[in-house]
């Protein structure tokens, strides 16, 4: 992993961002066909989104030093 933090930080949001954009429409479908109403399916589809993708950030960033670790 480069040491720029910058290049760092970059590399989080876009992984947080691949997910979230990824889930939703995912989570979403999965809703509707349980039966709930639109709005709440929306609702309940962007939390879902939004924890998986920090949850996808935090593994990205484990996997991400723990590669860094086998080259030092």
């Amino acid at each position: 992993m480069p040491e720029s933090s910058l290049i760092r930080a970059i590399s989080v949001v876009v992984v947080m961002l691949i997910i979230g954009y990824g889930w939703f429409p995912i989570g979403f479908s999965r809703l509707k066909k349980k039966g709930t109403e639109e709005s709440a399916a929306r609702k309940q589809a962007k939390l879902q989104a939004k924890k998986y993708s920090i949850i996808g950030a935090f593994l990205y960033m484990v996997f991400m030093l723990s590669l860094v670790q086998l080259f030092v």
